[in-house]
């Protein structure tokens, strides 16, 4: 009705228009005539009624697709407090599609809507969950797994560091002359570390975690004997003894717990701690070359065995700090090892029996920063990088010159979700300074059950 009316309004005003403007309607059309203009004004009034019925089911569709995509965004805020530790929220009711209410002009969705998989989420939120989960977060203490969830992480770490070392037994007279043995020596190691994590989440803000590592080791020490004699005369004596090792490492014990949800744009903050043990070889335990070898006077001391553990427990307590940031996420972790001493027993060079001595190695606090964001909804990439100081170490309660350093190490690495509950990522470290390690290469699978 409100349409004709609309209608008549703009015939009236059109003839109002050609009568002021000299124009006369006719005052009757022939018969035939005026047929044909009753016949296309019905016409047309068909196709504007069409296209009215049209329009309103295409609003009735966009109406029952805003009510799916407020049921999906419900959805996904949910797992975002899940994984964030938060626990169920004020929407969780609306996970169940029979308690969410449609707008009363808009029909239910179809069956096939209720239970089609969520497929298009907020991306902004999808790909942060999806960093959040990445392996590169959780070695410094990530968010943590929903509760009831078990995560086995297999691994496999390649770590090579490479170390010069000179020494001198004899004097100078001037610089540049001297008189005695230079020793020159060049270690190469590499090691080689499959391990196996297991994460459980206890609660959504309380991790449990264990890792249990196998070492394979190879060492090559490269040895130059530089002997200046008083005539003049100089002897080169070149020896490369190497060593290896396989056999367990030192296994660690974890828990994580995550103190806020990250809500009202908060960043996240979670507390870990881990305790490593002991159970790998020792340094102090395996064989070295004494003065009664071969070639003892230029090898003696050096190790006929790599150990595959440090020899010392050590508790490392940490603070991480996680602030999603769209595309990425920053993210800081504040680390403090502490190492406890011991009584070792110390292989003595000149063959005699194992000296016991109370050892202690330096602490260490180390800070780390970096972003990771998602490339894609498969794919993750980060960046990071730690420094590292480590205090002096004691020997029989008195301090060891020397033993305190700093290094660094930069990292990056990238993570490519296989599935739903898998994901694999490589991560790579490299040393900055004279102490750190020359390279690292970690891969890892983690899966979620």
């Amino acid at each position: 009705m409100r349409t004709d009316t609309r209608r008549r309004r703009r015939a009236t005003a059109a003839a109002a228009l050609l009568a002021a403007t000299g124009f006369a309607l006719p005052a009757a059309a022939a018969p035939a005539e005026a047929a044909g203009d009753g016949a296309s004004l019905e016409q047309l009034r068909a196709s504007i009624a069409r296209a009215e019925a049209r329009l309103e089911k295409t609003r009735a569709e966009l109406d029952r697709e805003r009510a799916e995509l407020d049921r999906q965004g419900a959805l996904l805020d949910a797992e975002m407090r899940r994984i964030r530790g938060a626990g169920p929220g004020p929407t969780v009711a609306a996970q169940n599609p029979a308690d969410a209410t449609a707008p009363a002009d808009t029909a239910p969705p179809s069956a096939e809507q209720t239970s089609a998989p969520i497929t298009e989420p907020k991306p902004k939120e999808r790909r942060e969950a999806r960093v959040l989960q990445t392996s590169p977060l959780q070695s410094v203490g990530g968010v943590l797994t929903p509760r009831g969830t078990l995560v086995i992480d297999p691994s496999l770490e390649y770590d090579y560091s490479a170390e010069d070392q000179l020494s001198l037994n004899g004097f100078t007279i001037l610089p540049g002359i001297t008189f005695g043995q230079l020793l020159l020596a060049r270690v190469r190691q590499s090691v080689i570390t499959p391990a196996l994590t297991l994460r459980y989440g206890l609660t959504d803000r309380l991790e449990l975690s264990a890792k249990i590592p196998f070492v394979y080791a190879y060492q090559e020490t490269v040895t130059q004997s530089i002997l200046q004699q008083s005539g003049g005369g100089t002897t080169v004596n070149v020896l490369a003894p190497s060593a290896h090792a396989a056999g367990l490492g030192d296994i660690q014990f974890g828990a994580s717990y995550q103190f806020n949800s990250g809500a009202d744009g908060m960043p996240i903050l979670v507390g870990n701690a881990i305790f490593k043990t002991a159970t790998g070889t020792s340094p102090f335990s395996v064989p070295v070359y004494t003065t009664n070898d071969p070639n003892g006077g230029i090898i003696s001391g050096i190790q006929k065995k790599v150990p595959t553990g440090t020899g010392f427990y050590s508790l490392e307590p940490s603070l991480t700090v996680l602030y999603p940031t769209a595309p990425g996420i920053l993210f800081a972790n504040l680390l403090y090892i502490h190492n406890f001493g011991r009584t070792v027993e110390v292989q003595d060079p000149g063959g005699g029996p194992p000296i016991p001595a109370d050892a202690k190695p330096g602490d260490a606090v180390a800070a780390t920063f970096g972003i990771g964001f998602a490339l894609n909804d498969q794919t993750t990439f980060t960046l990071s990088y730690q420094q590292e100081h480590v205090f002096g170490a004691t020997f029989n309660h008195a301090a060891v010159k020397g033993s305190s350093y700093d290094f660094g190490t930069f990292n990056f690495g990238v993570g490519y979700q296989l599935s739903k509950s898998t994901t694999i990522n490589l991560g790579v470290g490299i040393g900055a300074g004279p102490n750190a390690p020359v390279a690292k290469v970690l891969i890892d699978v983690p899966i979620r059950f």
